[in-house]
């Protein structure tokens, strides 16, 4: 019997360096997300056992990496080659985890002693969520160590914050867009009443088509306190979600904010009665909920709207998406095939989009990402989207597809040029890149260990930025002219310093 845990603790730690090492060796690297996290996870796992159990000083882990390779290079020449790599990644998230765990294993000590001299044996979900969300204990080695203890953890309770949490982060979001409002949602439980209801999922097919106006009817009323009977109105002020039978609105989906927009009410000769703001718009169960205010006349089930999509709105986030896929080709293009797309954003005002990469880019790299996206507006190459059997795209050669996302059958394809970009994407595009007019990288960023994140602009922002980056060309190369004695100079060069940091222009 391991009584005391160390031979435990070697086997995890000697299979978690090798876990690590091959597939950070493969491209992966510990995150929050997905496979990431598993990562993540074994390797705090490991960490907690050298340091607690074997009493090893921080930073053992890393220096376990040359053992694996020098046991497995010969056969796994990959080991060799990416060596620095897995060092690297292990070293800064050992260090970062180090820092937290002396205070989680006090804080789990602590509460140890207190849960046994109160006759207590299992560790509360509050408690347990306090140890994931602010000392960065997953909930596994949370179980563990309370396993160890002879006590178990309230998983329903640990979950039932992390819904909490979530709720919380979801509601917030939802209050922004709905300008302090309740968040109307439809989950599992609404969904079915509306099936039983007879009321069938939003065809949204009219999502892709520009410049019309759908008439539709409304099959049924959410507010905060529920659904609507038949024979209620939602009056003018009223905070409501309505549900369409059919709908030119897209919703929030793959990155892209929804559609905003009106529904105009009108009577049986199509005369207009009243209107409705659509501040969101988003999908549950293939129903699409309209959510915003009534802003003149009133409104109940079975009535006439006519959608009136934002389309200049929608003219803007467009050139955001298309030059999303445009920007992922020029990262691969620039930095290598490792590089995968983690996350993305596209409204009307930017575009940000998150991807695998250890270390910041260079200006030189951000630069050379910069005119590979600038050529591809300026060829005017053409943006198409088809539909196919997912078995059918998956074999498509070159395409790409988010990580962990799961697409649907048939799935939609969209195309840039013959060869720049191809992608499953459910999104509206441009019909050509000529329509970005111009595309700014203005930030690079980490967004967590082996995450990276550009923000760029298009159209006029985009043009923005550069007339304010030739600007500040010419002012520099006038101060670079002065003479190192000239009066003043270093109070010149720090104003303008200053101005420079706080200008939008590309961050190449």
């Amino acid at each position: 019997e391991d009584a005391t845990l160390k031979d435990t603790a070697y086997r995890a730690i000697a299979d978690h360096i090798r876990t690590l090492s091959f597939a950070i060796a493969d491209g992966a690297v510990p995150n929050n997300e997905g496979r990431g996290y598993v990562l993540r996870r074994i390797l705090r796992r490991a960490t907690r056992y050298g340091q607690q159990i074997l009493k090893a000083e921080p930073g053992f882990f890393q220096q376990l990496v040359p053992t694996v390779v020098e046991t497995f290079g010969e056969a796994y020449p990959e080991l060799v080659e990416n060596q620095a790599t897995i060092t690297e990644v292990i070293a800064e998230e050992e260090a970062a985890f180090s820092s937290m765990l002396d205070r989680g294993i006090k804080f789990f000590t602590e509460l140890e002693e207190e849960m046994k001299a109160e006759g207590k044996t299992e560790v509360s979900g509050e408690k347990a969520f306090y140890l994931y969300d602010t000392l960065g204990f997953p909930i596994d080695l949370t179980e563990l160590m309370a396993e160890e203890a002879g006590m178990t953890v309230d998983n329903r309770g640990f979950a039932g914050e992390m819904e909490a949490q979530k709720r919380r982060s979801r509601e917030a979001r939802a209050a922004a867009k709905a300008g302090g409002s309740p968040r109307l949602e439809l989950v599992a439980e609404q969904t079915a009443a509306l099936a039983e209801k007879k009321v069938w999922p939003t065809d949204d097919s009219f999502k892709y088509k520009w410049d019309v106006e759908l008439p539709a009817t409304v099959m049924s009323l959410f507010g905060p306190d529920g659904f609507y009977e038949d024979d209620q109105t939602a009056e003018a002020g009223d905070f409501v979600g309505i549900v369409l039978d059919k709908s030119s609105f897209y919703a929030e989906a793959g990155g892209q904010e929804a559609d905003t927009g009106t529904l105009r009410f009108v009577d049986a000769a199509g005369e207009a009665i009243g209107s409705f703001e659509v501040r969101d718009v988003q999908a549950y169960g293939g129903f699409l909920l309209h959510t915003g205010v009534v802003e003149k006349g009133s409104l109940k089930v079975g009535d006439l709207v006519n959608c009136r999509v934002d389309y200049e709105r929608r003219r803007q986030v467009a050139p955001n998406h298309s030059m999303t896929h445009v920007l992922n080709a020029a990262l691969r293009e620039v930095l290598g095939d490792n590089v995968d797309q983690r996350g993305s954003l596209c409204n009307d005002e930017k575009l940000r989009f998150d991807f695998s990469h250890k270390k910041a880019m260079t200006v030189d790299e951000l630069r050379k990402t910069e005119d590979y996206c600038q050529k591809v507006v300026k060829d005017s190459l053409p943006v198409t989207a088809q539909t196919m059997a997912l078995a059918e795209a998956q074999a498509i050669e070159g395409v790409r597809a988010v990580f962990g996302e799961v697409y649907p059958d048939p799935v939609r394809v969209v195309q840039v040029g013959d060869d720049c970009s191809i992608e499953f994407c459910g999104g509206t595009h441009v019909s050509n890149t000529a329509e970005a007019e111009a595309i700014v990288l203005v930030e690079e960023t980490a967004v967590a260990k082996g995450i990276r994140r550009i923000t760029a602009v298009t159209r006029d922002s985009a043009k923005h930025a550069l007339a304010e980056g030739s600007k500040f060309e010419e002012i520099v190369a006038d101060l670079e002219s002065l003479s190192a004695e000239t009066e003043g100079l270093d109070k010149k060069a720090g104003a303008i310093r200053k101005d420079i940091d706080a200008a939008f222009m590309s961050a190449t």
